[in-house]
């Protein structure tokens, strides 16, 4: 194997350990665990070129360590509780201070939703006592999150690497999850079930944040189907001249402004839904009606700034300060 370093990650911590393990001895590598505080010495390590195969903790930000160390990426998934933990209200770190999203309600799940995004290879262990269907499920639920990884049951770490393709990954990690290529047009999932589907939702007119909050509650209470994962871009006529970055996994929301050179081109909503059982036609409406209406949007900005907002205040952006 020609590749050095072999990033672990996935919110299943016993699992995840336990198959980092095995994967070093199994690849002759050194295994490291990697903590919040450990991103400097990993960069020095991957540097000299040490075979390695990194395990990611729960609360690390995988981002920085991904930039280094992100050429072979393998997401372990828990079969046993996977969509469980794609709609896990709890934090990923109780102790967090205002401000840290490591303390946010649902921040487990997000952890698990970009785990599963930025996979070259993804890995269900404790799979056997899964029924056929629901694997079926499963595995086609990982593949609309990430396109372009490859799923497997496991069979053991070594088999796993070898039959799964990982010499020859497809995209650097941050172009692998689905709701980007969906928005790009270009979601094509390696494997597929009937039940799981992925949308794409496009508007022009700004959100009403009161009609928007309304929404995102039918959408949650399952009437058109599970939706477990959502992201895209999004505009809410109460905060005119500033595009945000939509983000939904099971039932945590985050509506965040971007900073303007992120280089996203949009005028309005344009967002992915990835879930089971979707009814489409019944969510389109239920995000039109969120939008201004052809009155509401003659009204201008002016009138719009004057609009209810349920949703959280943003941070002051720094050119506004």
């Amino acid at each position: 194997m020609p590749w050095q370093t072999i990033t672990v990650i996935g919110v299943c911590a016993a699992e995840r350990r336990a198959y980092a393990s095995e994967l070093a001895a199994a690849t002759a590598r050194r295994a490291v665990t990697i903590e919040a505080h450990d991103g400097a010495e990993i960069t020095r390590a991957v540097d000299r070129g040490e075979a390695l195969v990194l395990d990611l903790e729960t609360d690390v930000d995988p981002a920085p360590i991904l930039d280094v160390a992100g050429d072979r990426v393998v997401c372990v998934v828990d079969a046993r509780h996977m969509f469980d933990d794609l709609r896990d209200l709890a934090p990923v770190y109780e102790r967090a201070l205002p401000g840290d999203p490591r303390g946010d309600i649902g921040a487990r799940a997000r952890s698990a939703v970009r785990a599963l995004e930025c996979a070259h290879l993804i890995i269900l262990v404790e799979w056997r006592r899964s029924s056929t269907t629901e694997l079926s499920m499963m595995m086609a639920l990982a593949s609309h999150l990430n396109p372009r990884a490859r799923i497997r049951l496991s069979r053991g770490a070594l088999s796993d690497l070898r039959a799964g393709g990982v010499d020859d990954p497809v995209g650097q990690w941050r172009d692998r999850a689905g709701w980007v290529l969906a928005l790009n047009a270009e979601h094509d999932p390696y494997m597929t079930d009937p039940r799981v589907r992925t949308l794409r939702y496009e508007q022009l007119r700004p959100f009403h944040p009161t009609r928007l909050v309304r929404a995102l509650d039918d959408l949650e209470s399952g009437r058109h189907g599970v939706l477990l994962r959502s992201a895209g871009l999004c505009r809410l006529a109460t905060r005119p001249g500033v595009l945000a970055r939509w983000e939904q996994v099971g039932s945590a929301m985050w509506i965040d402004p971007l900073e303007e050179d992120e280089g996203w081109l949009t005028t309005g909503q344009e967002l992915a839904l990835i879930g089971v059982d979707l009814h489409g036609p019944r969510i389109f409406s239920a995000l039109d009606d969120a939008a201004l209406t052809d009155d509401e949007l003659a009204a201008g900005p002016r009138a719009w700034e004057g609009y209810d907002d349920p949703l959280p205040v943003w941070p002051a952006r720094v050119d506004e300060r």
